[in-house]
């Protein structure tokens, strides 16, 4: 059994279009909703799912058990780009327990569309991890560890889907977003909105405010940054896609 990890972003349309391309066989494509996708995500969503039920796989959607505003409020405070524990909870642990119905056996093996090109951090990238502990020790696979950005965005357009100009936004913020990514929101004042309430629920600002100039909540982080970047257009780095502790998930891919 293959199972490809994936938030439909487009390094994972890319892992989808190259297991049509390379034939696996019994593959089923999983995705996890954390409950803070950005709004839009969902259109992004159904042409993924769609991509890959008229390639023949499987598809499967689940659910966080504490959704991302739940689990802050739980905790009362938001993750940090140092202690990123959101990612194991909201991801990690729902897969698992998917994993112990559908896997027994623990036979399966667990693709994810990480990539050397991707990230620095990223550099020495195996193709396989032969007993993963974030999938239950089974078996870890980088089918496109070696595959260029040119590749990937000729595998995406292949695939008949849009090449995104951003990340995925199965969480969005993220508490990596960097300065490019969070401008994006400037557009989107229901997203800033949602952040806003959640930071005055808890009693505490999502980012740091030594990172933005005393910054109290998201609103004021992004009028921050329209200041400091006036009349300039950002492009995100690719650093972040490299979600920290929610790298072995596929965060942001």
């Amino acid at each position: 059994m293959n199972i490809i990890f994936s938030n439909y972003g487009n390094d994972s349309i890319a892992l989808i279009q190259w297991a049509y391309e390379n034939k696996l066989d019994n593959l089923t494509v999983v995705h996890i909703l954390t409950g803070w996708q950005n709004p839009q995500w969902q259109a992004r969503l159904d042409q993924g799912q769609a991509l890959a039920e008229r390639l023949g796989f499987r598809v499967v959607h689940l659910k966080a058990q504490h959704d991302f505003a739940s689990l802050m409020k739980e905790r009362k405070s938001f993750p940090t780009t140092k202690f990123q524990w959101c990612a194991g909870i909201l991801k990690g642990l729902p897969l698992l327990e998917w994993l112990d119905e559908a896997d027994f056996d623990c036979e399966a093996t667990i693709l994810v569309a990480h990539r050397r090109a991707a990230s620095r951090a990223n550099q020495q990238l195996p193709e396989y991890i032969d007993e993963s502990e974030h999938y239950g020790d089974r078996r870890l696979w980088h089918p496109l560890y070696l595959c260029s950005n040119n590749d990937r965005d000729a595998l995406i357009e292949r695939s008949g889907l849009e090449k995104l100009p951003h990340r995925a936004l199965e969480c969005d913020p993220c508490v990596n977003s960097d300065d490019a990514d969070l401008l994006r929101l400037d557009s989107d004042p229901a997203t800033i909105n949602r952040t806003v309430q959640l930071e005055q629920q808890i009693h505490q600002p999502m980012f740091s405010p030594q990172r933005f100039a005393n910054a109290s909540n998201l609103k004021d982080v992004i009028i921050w940054l329209k200041q400091e970047h006036p009349n300039t257009t950002l492009t995100n780095s690719d650093e972040v896609l490299d979600m920290g502790c929610g790298s072995p998930y596929g965060c942001g891919l």
